[in-house]
């Protein structure tokens, strides 16, 4: 429960603060996307893309009230984002040492994913 707490608090005060520090740079919060996309052959940009979807995802979601739902739901996404930017390792790394760990977080976390799905399943949000 504070794992998911802290990760939840995390986010948003993570989201804040790349907020100000676009800000800072001459970019409004709300023109990221169009500020990345110009830089979209920059390294690093496909990461930059799975962190920023995977904030954007978990501080809008709706917390049902149920902290074990709701971890399982951000944990996902979390995960997610983590393949993500393993596969952009993948593409773009050349150090075999990075590329070996990026399968590796590939691997777990599509497990992850997987056991997380099928807990979701049998336990679905309460209504509310």
């Amino acid at each position: 429960m504070a794992s998911a707490a802290a990760l939840v608090f995390g986010v948003s005060a993570n989201s804040m603060a790349q907020s100000e520090q676009h800000a800072q740079h001459g970019v409004a919060a709300g023109q990221t996307a169009q500020a990345g996309h110009a830089g979209h052959d920059m390294p690093g940009h496909e990461m930059m893309q799975s962190m920023q979807a995977m904030h954007q995802k978990m501080s809008s979601m709706q917390m049902s009230g149920n902290h074990d739902h709701d971890f399982a739901t951000m944990m996902r996404s979390h995960h997610q984002a983590g393949i993500d930017m393993a596969k952009a390792q993948l593409k773009h790394g050349k150090d075999p040492q990075m590329q070996a760990m990026a399968k590796k977080i590939i691997s777990d976390q599509t497990k992850e994913i997987k056991k997380l799905d099928q807990w979701l399943a049998k336990h679905p949000a309460p209504a509310k």
